[in-house]
């Protein structure tokens, strides 16, 4: 797996420093705050922040993610993205999703996608060929952006009674089309190295399947996906639809060469740190 290529699996599973709400979203809701370390073997090489806001019909939200540390002397990569949208107790509209990467010395790429439209249209900055791995209309309706699909998860959109980790999303990026989805096996009792969390966890597995677009080449071709898991907890958060957020609080996938990981560094729901 390439450094690159594990970072966007990374990001897309989990901004520019302004974003534009939809009306009101400033006011109401609960704002959540998060950090993740991004690390290789416990060795550091990156880190990721959300911030967003959401009330009981809206959200917005940005993203940014960085290399970090000695990892940045030969990988160097930035991605920042931002979006906003319309949200319900068991749905998610997103209006305008927006952002920005960049890889070593290569040009910034902008990627814009907007849904006011039954089906998805996209600015890229440059432009790329969409047709060599297209993704059909029919493939694009429905379909919600990357950040959009985090914030549903966190806002436990997707929640049963039967899957506490949720059912899973429809993501268009842009690019490519694929679905993640999630397996609840049981709760378990973490505890963070670092402090920021200890107590009750739900442990999901993740699934990613590819349904078209550019080729997401996470492994060798043939090859199936490394397992991928996840920690969430439930955090109250009054103002959202569903009363409450859904923390992821570790992820990993375990690789032939060791394991990659994403902990959690910072938990913050309106400027403080949720009661124990």
């Amino acid at each position: 797996m390439t450094e690159v290529r594990l970072r966007r699996i990374l990001f897309a599973a989990v901004a520019a420093s302004f974003f534009a709400a939809p009306a009101g979203a400033a006011d109401r809701g609960d704002a959540l705050n998060l950090g993740y370390s991004i690390a290789f073997w416990a060795i550091p090489f990156g880190h990721t922040h959300y911030d967003g806001k959401v009330s009981e019909d809206a959200y917005s939200a940005k993203m940014h993610f960085e290399t970090s540390g000695v990892v940045s002397l030969f990988w160097k990569s930035k991605i920042d993205a931002t979006v906003n949208g319309r949200i319900g107790e068991h749905s998610i509209t997103p209006v305008v999703y927006d952002s920005y990467s960049q890889d070593r010395n290569k040009p910034m790429q902008r990627v814009k996608v907007s849904f006011e439209k039954p089906v998805p249209e996209t600015l890229a900055e440059p432009a790329y060929n969409t047709t060599k791995y297209p993704v059909t209309d029919e493939q694009k309706k429905n379909a919600v952006d990357p950040m959009s699909a985090i914030t549903a998860i966190l806002a436990g959109v997707k929640v049963t009674d039967n899957n506490p980790c949720g059912t899973g999303v429809q993501v268009f990026d842009g690019r490519r089309r694929y679905d993640v989805s999630f397996t609840y096996k049981k709760d378990e009792h973490v505890e963070l190295p670092n402090g920021q969390f200890k107590g009750n966890a739900h442990l999901c597995q993740i699934h990613y399947n590819q349904i078209a677009g550019y080729k997401q080449k996470i492994v060798k071709e043939g090859k199936s996906l490394p397992d991928m898991f996840v920690y969430f907890t439930e955090v109250p958060a009054p103002g959202t639809p569903n009363k409450h957020y859904l923390v992821a609080v570790k992820l990993w996938a375990s690789l032939t060469l060791g394991t990659v990981s994403a902990t959690l560094d910072e938990l913050k729901v309106d400027g403080a740190p949720p009661r124990a």
